[in-house]
């Protein structure tokens, strides 16, 4: 791979990528969780959307690595636990799920430790 094209920027927008994939596979995966009906036990886990999610999560892993490159390990944990914060949103626009107070405050948990963890 040409590194020129690997610069901080790439790999920092690359990261934040990362965790909006893996909120999206997440979200594949709640609506194949929602999903009723008298099915097997293989087919609740081999279908279309169990099998895009995790391949989601397979090209998350090849992208963090690239964005490795030059975003230090110390801010990758913080860019990564944005993905709760995009399942959060998403949850609430996409799959109409009650918005509570006690999921507002995850949220709020999540924002506050990942400033503190930047102080």
């Amino acid at each position: 791979m040409n590194t020129s094209l690997l610069t901080p920027q790439v790999c920092y927008a690359a990261a934040i990528a990362g965790a909006f994939i893996t909120a999206l596979s997440q979200i594949l995966l709640k609506t194949q969780a929602n999903t009723t009906g008298k099915k097997g036990f293989f087919s609740k886990f081999l279908n279309i959307r169990v099998i895009a999610a995790y391949g989601l999560l397979f090209l998350t892993l090849a992208i963090n690595q690239i964005a490795l490159r030059y975003v230090p390990l110390s801010v990758m944990p913080c860019i990564t636990a944005t993905s709760f914060i995009w399942v959060f949103l998403m949850g609430a626009l996409l799959l109409k799920e009650k918005v509570s107070p006690r999921k507002i405050l995850g949220v709020i948990v999540i924002l506050a430790g990942v400033i503190i963890s930047r102080l």
